[in-house]
């Protein structure tokens, strides 16, 4: 008897065979999310992360992913803005090779996953992600000058 549950992660139940307009683009391979969280901040790396775990079909991971990362850069702006100069350089570098790690083995599974099941397509070139390495860097810009912004507001004291 076959069962057509819903697989843990995934929202939709396949009917019936994939049809080639249906196919989406293929991924990214999972280290590109890594080295453009590395040079464009955490919500970049999210992004690349977020488009990848969608084409996977793992769209309830892709929306935890982003979610938990937006609280993480809301934090990591909070304490480069609240710390020192020079620790805020040394705490930004181990946050980036942290992303640099965390966010290839968050995808890692599914990566393999979809490259068992579409042997004949190849992953997308890591270059073509930097436009939204790009829009990552601007919104995390944006998350740290409102976080400096709220915190000037709440404590003054803080302002240099």
């Amino acid at each position: 008897m076959d069962s057509s549950a819903i697989q843990p992660g995934k929202d939709l139940s396949s009917i019936g065979p994939t049809l080639a307009a249906e196919m989406l683009k293929p991924p990214y391979r999972p280290k590109v999310s890594g080295r453009i969280a590395f040079f464009f901040g955490p919500v970049a790396g999210a992004l690349v992360s977020v488009i990848n775990l969608r084409r996977f079909g793992y769209p309830l991971k892709a929306t935890r992913v982003l979610r938990w990362t937006l609280l993480g850069a809301v934090a990591l702006a909070a304490l480069i803005v609240i710390i020192p100069d020079y620790l805020s350089r040394l705490v930004g570098l181990g946050a980036e090779i942290a992303f640099y790690m965390i966010y290839p083995s968050l995808q890692e599974r599914e990566f393999d996953e979809w490259q068992a099941a579409h042997p004949e397509i190849e992953p997308l070139n890591g270059w073509k992600a930097l436009g939204w390495g790009v829009v990552g860097l601007v919104f995390f810009v944006i998350i740290i000058v409102l976080v400096g912004i709220v915190l000037s507001m709440l404590f003054p004291s803080l302002v240099r």
